[in-house]
């Protein structure tokens, strides 16, 4: 899927997830928002906003001692594209 946010906090070098605001979010929730390429290198900065193309995958934890079942979704950006910048005039 292709949703569109806006990242919230500054990309290292050595990254290899953004925290982004996704448009349209009433609660103005942050997600992690894990990459297969280098955020830094694509050009991601604090407060662009990007369309990223998005898949999840989810994890399943059992505990042990209660068997009981935790579930767990990450989401994972293959491919970004960039829409407005705030640097760019």
């Amino acid at each position: 899927m292709k949703l569109k946010a806006t990242i919230r906090e500054e990309i290292h070098s050595d990254d290899k997830r953004v925290i982004v605001e996704f448009q349209g979010d009433e609660n103005k929730r942050h997600f992690e928002l894990h990459c297969t390429f280098n955020p830094y290198q694509q050009g991601l900065r604090k407060w662009d906003t990007w369309e990223f193309k998005i898949r999840l995958e989810s994890e399943i934890f059992i505990d042990p001692k209660t068997e009981d079942k935790s579930y767990f979704t990450n989401l994972f950006c293959d491919q970004a594209a960039e829409v407005n910048s705030p640097y760019i005039k």
